[in-house]
Formats: structure tokens, C-alpha cells, sequence
């Protein structure tokens, strides 16, 4: 229990000398900032997606069935991606993390386990974008695309395409399996 308190303490002690510098309060203000720009992003990326993939989704695979309900919802995912992806763009504000995951991956100073990570995000970029596609179509376009903030070329739609279906399948045949598990109680 000493131990605890004593290392209390130290920390707590270093925390105070940190906070004093001017530099590291500056340094602290970032990465606060930075969180806060990441968490109204993934905020507001949750608040668009809930109520699409959770009440709308399995509401329109019930009403017109498991086939016709999922290309419905692919076609009515493919404009409301759309517009997060120009706010994103229009925003040129790294709420998604992308960007930052980018630098990572690009980055010529990587040493340890960030080598390996970054060795099998630029090696298996199909596997990547299965990955990513468990995601949101969205996270797919914006990681794979060349630049930041730059809009959509035509190699860009081909992959939001893509990553717009098989995202779309992964959501219908969840929704599906879950809906024939509801109907089995009923």
C-alpha cells in the first residue's frame, strides 16, 4: 500500500513539473485538442451510422426481404457516404483518424512493433481493405485514396464502390442471420 501511495506521489510530482513548462503545456493543448477533434468525429460518424445500419437497415430487409432490402440499402448508403466524405473533405479536419494512420504508414522513422505494423499495412493491402470494409466504406476511400482533402479521382470511386458493396454485404448478412434469429422465438 506504501508503494502505491509513494508512486502516487512521484507520478503525480512529475505530472505538476510537466504541466510547467510552457512547451509541454502546449504540447498537452494539442493532444487534448486532438482528442477532442477525434472523438466529435467518431461521435458524429456513430450518430449518422446508428440509426442507418440499426433501425433503417433491418426495418427494409423485413419489409421487402433480405435481397431486395440490401440493394435498397446499398443504393441509400452510397449518397450519405457520399456527403461524409465531402464534409470530410470540405472540413479538412482529420476527425477519422485517417490521416493520421496514413503518416504512420508512410512514415520513414519506424522502429519495433510500429515497423511491423507498418510492414503489413503497405504488404497486404487487399487484406487492408476487407479489414477496413468491416469499418464503414467511408474508412476504406479515405485511407486507400492518394493525397488528403484532395476530393475523388476515378481510381477513388472504384475503390468507394467496391468497399461500398462488400461493406453492404458483411451488413446484410449480419442483419440477416439476426433477423432469422429473432423470427425462430416467434
Amino acid at each position: 500500500m506504501l508503494f502505491v501511495v509513494l508512486a502516487a506521489g512521484v507520478i503525480g510530482l512529475a505530472a505538476i513539473a510537466f504541466l510547467r513548462s510552457a512547451s509541454h503545456r502546449q504540447t498537452l493543448k494539442k493532444v487534448w485538442a486532438r482528442a477532442a477533434t477525434l472523438m466529435a468525429g467518431l461521435m458524429m460518424k456513430r450518430l449518422i451510422n446508428w440509426p442507418f445500419d440499426w433501425i433503417l437497415y433491418p426495418a427494409m430487409m423485413l419489409w421487402l426481404g433480405n435481397l431486395a432490402g440490401g440493394l435498397v440499402m446499398i443504393a441509400l448508403s452510397v449518397p450519405l457516404n457520399v456527403c461524409v466524405i465531402y464534409a470530410y473533405d470540405w472540413a479538412q479536419t482529420d476527425w477519422l483518424l485517417i490521416e493520421t494512420l496514413k503518416k504512420f504508414r508512410d512514415s520513414s522513422q519506424k522502429s519495433g512493433w510500429r515497423r511491423h505494423i507498418a510492414s503489413l499495412m503497405e504488404k497486404s493491402d487487399i487484406i487492408f481493405f476487407f479489414v477496413l470494409c468491416w469499418d464503414d466504406p467511408i474508412t476504406v476511400v479515405l485511407y486507400f485514396r492518394h493525397g488528403s482533402f484532395n476530393g475523388m479521382t476515378g481510381r477513388d470511386w472504384k475503390i468507394f464502390f467496391a468497399a461500398t458493396v462488400v461493406a453492404n454485404l458483411y451488413w446484410i448478412a449480419g442483419v440477416a442471420v439476426l433477423l432469422e434469429g429473432v423470427k425462430s422465438f416467434f
